[in-house]
């Protein structure tokens, strides 16, 4: 991984600026300025139509959580394999507005171009796009485009196209339309896939268009799942006619203005996307204008006005400030703004590995929200973090049911890879076989509840999530006569996708048993402090108190393996009898992707390890081992550990601050911090890698400062970076919220609001009473 390499945007704190169109930097950049909120996501692709081909761009616009599905073909099928696909579907194209100047039409790629920027203002949560234009005829004029997608109507997106012309007074013409003409970039973004989708899948059941508004409605072929897409518009700045065109794939409405030279001329258009996911379709269409209707009412600016003002919230909670290191600074916050803008937070989505940015991995949600995002909302922002958590919740009975097709008489098993709930893995050694997702979203669960306490939804959701995660887990192993009794867990891939289908997964049986543990204490509370709460549970569930003896005497069991040589727990049973991997006899051109350039046998019969998969598991329970333990096996996993996932270097470096190995902390650090906004990888054409874009403001967080919460209470111990001058950043714990500054002259604390904090700085005890209080510790 090149992390030397000159970056790619200008170096600035809060923006990301494109100084200069080229189409072969186009299908990446279009991800760098993709927005959403959560629900609806749209690719940063021009407003105006161009010409690229399936290697150049992608228009992209998504619903989250909206899916087509294909029935998947298997060369030899296994009893479970999921049969149907579920692929986030690219929807209607709202955004179009082609621009005429006198009949000449505005075409990045065939006039000139002049005082070209187009710049994402992360601090507001707006792109901006501005260049001077000059016709092959030779008219002039200056464009200014931005756009936002709201966050205080999750299904309103915005857009503001002005014109003046510099050199001409005249006809300007907007035509502004839906385009339903779209299809998936299935070949490009998951080349692996074999099932789709393929070609336009939405046939159109409504095509309108009245006064200012136009209005597109399709059916998915397969899912039957109903997308709408309305869009209404105001145009100021000259008188103007206008006329509608309405095709059996598209709607438009044409505006044609009398410009004079010098004066600008506005077109707004208010777009909303919605799904008959979250209402019934007949209530689409009027839903789709109301909505409309208010923001149009609202208007631009104001709106625009409040998107500054609910980024401003965000950046007060979220903000990490590095002092020293520019393109650090500008790498962390364009991170934290694109995991920001790609959570579910209507309780029904959960966040896909891509967010809403691309097509890949399908659109699925997987283990990533869970471990590295879900830890930034639960500090920052725990709302978000509680709606994540009531996606899982509301898949509960799909989980049940694919617990029921593993075997598992009792319980839940949550899916690897998923949009509705069902498995949509198809190669079940890579996927269905990690059990750990349960333990994922167990410990995502407790940590929720920890640094909240919100007893309501542990009483509500919580505690019935615990019980049947634990079910699962007692029912999957067994106690094992070779291992003197202990209890064994056979059969599972943990994170290291290098390692499938093994026996007795470190990662694995660690966050079993800590899930068991877990549940057993929320077995225990109710059972002692809400009779009648657990005496509801226990029956909904079929649930007998008797089951926690099991539970105990795993807990008291799990195995785990471990080499007396060297002193560290292995990946699993068979890692040490592995054949050494030699990275010098695979060519370098095959040695980031080894899944597409050898075997799966050749792999997996190689002791190495893709990414962090034990060292993850000490890190998210570091109180469960001492400072010698974690060297002796991250010096180990240095060692055998190749990083050929984005989530492994962040986890790295989080331990390396732990043990004190700081260069080599930062080394990581760098490696995480730019990885997308630099390109390391050359695939983010296909969307965001959000796990590693949280993992990065673990790194700083959970790692210099050393934030750690898992033994129930608030730790820190701080360390700065010697190229740094200092951080700084706000988290908050059982209902306080804390700045943390990092500096040369040590670490200060202050309480911002909320309770009277009590936390630990270097072991030490800390306290501070009143809100605006300090606390300053040495380090």
């Amino acid at each position: 991984m090149d992390t030397n390499k000159k970056p790619i945007y200008p170096v600035e704190p809060w923006n990301i600026t494109e100084t200069e169109f080229r189409v072969e930097n186009n299908y990446r950049n279009e991800t760098t300025f993709a927005l959403s909120n959560g629900y609806i996501g749209t690719r940063g692709t021009f407003e105006e139509a161009y010409d690229f081909d399936i290697d150049t761009g992608l228009e992209g616009n998504f619903i989250n959580g909206f899916y087509e599905s294909e029935e998947i073909r298997y060369g030899e099928a296994n009893f479970g394999s999921p049969l149907h696909s579920q692929s986030l579907l690219n929807l209607p194209n709202a955004k179009k507005i082609r621009l005429y100047a006198g009949g000449e039409e505005f075409h990045i790629q065939k006039g000139t171009v002049s005082d070209y920027s187009r710049v994402l203002r992360m601090r507001d949560g707006i792109l901006e796009r501005s260049l001077v234009y000059t016709t092959p005829g030779g008219k002039q004029m200056r464009i200014q485009i931005s756009r936002f997608v709201s966050f205080r109507w999750k299904n309103i997106m915005e857009i503001r196209y002005c014109v003046t012309p510099l050199n001409f007074s005249g006809e300007l013409t907007f035509v502004t339309g839906i385009e339903g003409n779209v299809e998936n970039h299935t070949r490009k973004t998951n080349p692996i896939v074999d099932y789709g989708p393929f070609g336009r899948r939405l046939e159109p059941t409504a095509v309108k268009a009245d006064g200012d508004s136009i209005y597109y409605e399709a059916v998915t072929r397969n899912s039957r799942l109903t997308a709408a897409c309305g869009c209404m518009h105001h145009l100021e700045g000259a008188p103007y006619e206008v006329s509608a065109c309405k095709e059996e794939l598209a709607v438009s409405l044409t505006y044609t203005a009398a410009a004079e030279q010098g004066e600008t001329v506005c077109l707004e258009k208010y777009i909303c996307y919605s799904s008959d996911l979250d209402m019934d379709r007949e209530e689409l269409e009027t839903y789709t204008g109301k909505m409309l209707r208010c923001a149009a009412a609202a208007g631009y600016v104001q709106a625009e006005k409040e998107q500054i003002s609910y980024m401003n919230r965000y950046w007060e909670k979220a903000d990490v400030v590095v002092k020293g290191d520019e393109a650090l600074q500008q790498g962390i916050r364009f991170n934290l703004f694109h995991i920001m803008q790609s959570a579910g937070r209507d309780g029904r989505t959960g966040m896909g590995a891509k967010g809403l940015s691309g097509e890949g991995y399908e659109g699925h949600y997987f283990w990533d929200t869970e471990m590295y995002v879900f830890p930034v909302f639960v500090y920052t922002d725990p709302e978000i973090a509680a709606h994540l958590l009531d996606y899982r919740y509301g898949t509960l009975d799909k989980a049940r049911a694919r617990a029921r097709i593993l075997g598992h008489d009792k319980g839940a098993l949550y899916p690897w890879r998923t949009i509705n709930g069902e498995e949509a893995s198809t190669y079940y050694p890579l996927g269905t076989a990690q059990y750990h997702i349960n333990g994922d979203i167990s410990y995502a669960l407790c940590l929720y509840l920890d640094v909240t306490k919100d007893k309501e939804f542990f009483l509500e959701k919580g505690a019935e999530m615990l019980i049947e995660m634990a079910r699962v887990w007692a029912d999957v192993g067994s106690f094992a006569e070779c291992k003197g009794g202990k209890y064994c867990i056979c059969d599972v891939t943990g994170p290291d996708e290098y390692n499938v289908l093994v026996d007795n997964n470190f990662y694995t049986n660690l966050l079993a048993r800590e899930s068991l543990r877990a549940a057993l204490k929320a077995v225990r509370y109710l059972r002692e402090q809400e009779p009648e709460r657990y005496e509801s549970l226990a029956g909904k569930l079929d649930f007998a108190w008797e089951e926690t003896d099991l539970w105990d005497k795993i807990i008291e069991n799990m195995y785990f393996p471990y080499d007396e040589k060297r002193q560290v727990y292995p990946l699993d049973d068979g890692f040490m009898m592995r054949k050494p991997w030699d990275e010098s006899k695979i060519p370098p051109e095959k040695r980031a992707w080894l899944y597409e350039n050898y075997h799966p046998l050749f792999i997996m019969r190689h002791r190495m390890s893709k990414q962090a998969d034990a060292i993850l598991g000490m890190y998210l329970y570091s109180n469960l081992f001492t400072e010698e333990e974690l060297k002796r096996n991250y010096d180990f996993y240095q060692e055998v550990t190749l990083h050929h996932s984005s989530l492994s270097t962040c986890i790295f470096g989080i331990v390396a601050c732990e043990i004190g190995y700081y260069d080599e902390a930062y080394t990581y650090f760098s490696q995480s911090a730019r990885m997308d906004l630099d390109d390391y990888h050359n695939n983010f054409y296909a969307g965001i890698h959000a796990a590693n874009m949280a993992g990065t403001w673990q790194a700083v967080v959970n790692g210099f400062a050393g934030l750690r919460t898992n033994d129930g209470t608030l730790r820190f111990k701080p360390y700065l970076p010697e190229k740094w001058e200092g951080y700084q950043f706000c988290i908050g714990y059982q209902g306080s919220t804390l700045k943390v500054e990092i500096g040369r002259n040590g670490a200060d604390f202050t309480l911002l609001e909320g309770k009277p904090a009590v936390f630990y700085v270097n072991g030490r005890a800390c306290s501070i009473k009143e809100e605006g209080g300090t606390w300053h510790e040495e380090i």
